[in-house]
């Protein structure tokens, strides 16, 4: 595992440490990626040196969410993305509006700020926070709007001055199916027409946003590939390597 990285104010960046599995037996539940480039680490003058940030990124249905919801349970600090929910409460707006894609960063960077009063407050388990996606999830999704050059910006300027990691999940194709269809199936007519309206119903559009993912990934903007097909397994790699070891494997 490389060492911490020191910023210039005295703060350090935590490492991602993926050599290594939790279990015997099993393939590298997370993996580096080879074409990571991470920007340099400034640090801030007040920053907590245990609070780390980890976003996890992917397209719809890889299985985020399941992940944030096992850490959640194994009382670390997780932000879900909720979307649908966002879009529900300013149905004004068209879900692939400016306006939602601006609402939705405003409100990830608010989330970010409050995790840092957290850390302070000495209220945060191991000093992770763990987030349902990063302000890279805009860019894969743009649909043609000009929002890739300032997100791209911001998750530079958040990564320079903060110690996080961006891990890129990916599933078996089959679950992605799997969970995408049952979203739909189980979804009340409001939410239907928004998941519909984000294209959830088009295999297709999927494939085009798993396709930007990867293009992302080849562009060094992610630090690890995690394998999200089990989301137990996936929750303790991603600990692991994180320097945590978990009992989530003997829970039900």
């Amino acid at each position: 595992c490389a060492p911490y990285q020191q910023g210039p104010m005295g703060a350090s960046r935590r490492p991602l440490c993926t050599q290594s599995t939790p279990f015997a037996g099993i393939e590298y539940g997370i993996k580096p990626s080879q074409n990571a480039r991470p920007p340099p680490y400034i640090g801030g003058e007040e920053e907590d040196s245990d609070l780390h940030f980890v976003f996890l990124e992917g397209a719809t249905g890889v299985g985020k969410a399941n992940v944030t919801w096992k850490l959640e349970k194994l009382g670390y600090k997780a932000h879900v993305e909720g979307f649908i929910g966002f879009c529900e409460k300013h149905a004004q707006y068209s879900p692939t509006s400016a306006v939602m894609a601006l609402k939705w960063s405003n409100r990830l960077l608010t989330v970010i700020e409050f995790a840092k009063e957290d850390a302070k407050n000495g209220l945060l388990k191991d000093g992770l926070v763990f987030f349902d996606r990063s302000f890279l999830s805009p860019v894969a999704y743009s649909r043609g709007l000009p929002v890739d050059g300032m997100m791209l910006e911001v998750m530079k300027e958040i990564r320079e001055r903060n110690s996080a990691s961006v891990v890129l999940c990916r599933s078996d194709p089959y679950a992605v199916t799997q969970r995408v269809s049952g979203r739909l199936f189980d979804a009340k007519n409001k939410e239907k027409e928004i998941r519909e309206a984000l294209g959830e119903d088009s295999e297709a559009y999927r494939m085009e946003v798993a396709e930007r993912y990867d293009e992302m990934e080849k562009e060094g903007l992610f630090d690890a590939i995690l394998d999200t097909s089990s989301s137990k397994l996936a929750v303790a790699s991603l600990l692991h390597s994180l320097g945590v070891e978990s009992s989530i494997l003997e829970q039900e």
